[in-house]
């Protein structure tokens, strides 16, 4: 049952969203997948880079000051769409974006009825998932000064337990992007066997915590995002790309049998 499933699960039958971009819940079928268990980090992405003649993830703010190997890489859909089908090409295994109903299946451990993608399904700051505290000490420091510390723009992955089926942070340290195009309406009309969104669009789906408060990243909270995070320069008043820092990547793999027995 893919969107908010409040009604379904709540004593007070309750959505635990507003808006309705995700209601009513549906029930919706997917082919057999896996999924990456973390964020792709800087480290991995800057092979990608490297490999195929692209500038490196996260250097358009301050040269990169703000990047640590460790860490989610920050990117647009398109860098975090070629990461994953350059991973296909190299490996000669089907790794593609996500959909979206594949990511809220996994974040729900199976299409369980957790609210959270933590290793109970609810949140207790500090241990499985980072306290307001370590939100901030976690974050690597990447320079030093006589009278400030930059620390990195997230904290390296897999620090805090995983969900119940072994993946981690997708209830905190930066969004995703997924592969299909945001449209409000459509849970009213998508389809009900592997539902890949809509066949065009302006913006596209981010799934997880995105920016504020873990209550407001669930699992079937939606966002929408511009691709190129377009905004306007303030200096010079023009429209162009913006920093993609808090938009990461995980990968999934469309494959009916398990990763480990390809080849």
């Amino acid at each position: 049952m893919m969107g908010d499933f409040g009604p379904l699960w709540t004593k007070e039958e309750r959505y635990y969203t507003s808006g309705l971009d995700n209601k009513p819940p549906r029930r919706v079928a997917l082919t057999s997948f896996s999924i990456t268990r973390y964020k792709a980090t800087y480290a991995e992405l800057d092979v990608f880079a490297d490999a195929t003649g692209q500038p490196r993830a996260g250097m358009q703010w301050d040269d990169g000051l703000w990047r640590h190997p460790l860490i989610p890489a920050g990117m647009y859909w398109k860098t975090a769409k070629d990461y994953c089908t350059w991973l296909a090409k190299e490996t000669g295994v089907p790794f593609d974006l996500p959909t979206e109903a594949q990511w809220e299946y996994a974040a729900r451990s199976g299409g369980q009825f957790f609210i959270w993608a933590t290793d109970n399904g609810s949140l207790d700051r500090g241990r499985n998932i980072a306290s307001a505290k370590q939100r901030t000490s976690l974050k690597p420091i990447v320079e030093t000064r006589p009278d400030y510390v930059t620390r990195a723009m997230a904290y390296p992955v897999g620090i805090f337990p995983p969900n119940p089926i072994g993946l981690y942070d997708m209830s905190g340290n930066s969004g995703e992007w997924v592969q299909d195009w945001y449209a409000p309406d459509e849970y009213g009309k998508g389809v009900a066997l592997d539902p890949k969104g809509p066949a065009s669009g302006t913006k596209r789906v981010v799934r997880g915590q995105l920016s504020g408060s873990y209550e407001r990243a669930t699992n079937v909270v939606r966002v929408a995002r511009d691709p190129m995070v377009t905004e306007a320069d303030i200096r010079t008043g023009k429209i162009g790309p913006g920093f993609a820092i808090d938009i990461v990547v995980r990968c999934a793999v469309n494959l009916d049998r398990p990763v480990a027995q390809v080849n």
